[in-house]
């Protein structure tokens, strides 16, 4: 009898569970255009990273093995400039906060490199199916000094 009760108890619990997705965010779809500082032009080809790759760039040791089998490839801007970098989701057992912030970096031939930052606190809209779109807006790339 007691077997029963408790089988009863774990099917009601279990149906009025909402279950989660086991994957969750851990970066938002960003958007944006790179224009040059000096003459407002869109920039072409400008590679993008996101992310810890976004860090690698600045810093003076290489990535670990493992940590160049996981990188994807850098995004480019097309000729008007524009970018996307699609949502990055993990899978996770446990509910975590998901995102705060990613880094982005952008280099160019002839641009000096540039490194930002974005926090939830600049997320601008959400689309229809619920996904975080975050808009960097113009990103305006320095000439190289000579």
């Amino acid at each position: 009898m007691n077997r029963l009760w408790v089988l009863g108890f774990a099917a009601l619990l279990f149906v009025g569970c909402k279950s989660h997705s086991l994957s969750l965010t851990v970066s938002p779809r960003i958007m944006g255009r790179v224009l040059a500082a000096d003459t407002g032009q869109p920039l072409a080809d400008v590679k993008i990273r996101s992310g810890e790759q976004a860090l690698y760039v600045y810093n003076p040791w290489p990535p670990r093995g493992g940590e160049q089998q996981m990188a994807k490839p850098p995004v480019e801007t097309d000729r008007d400039g524009r970018f996307v970098l699609e949502t990055q989701r993990a899978l996770t057992p446990f509910r975590g906060s998901g995102w705060f912030s990613v880094y982005l970096s952008f280099e160019h031939p002839g641009y000096e490199r540039f490194l930002t930052n974005y926090s939830y606190m600049n997320l601008g809209t959400n689309t229809l199916n619920g996904q975080s779109v975050l808009d960097a807006g113009d990103i305006r790339l320095a000439p190289a000094s000579k």
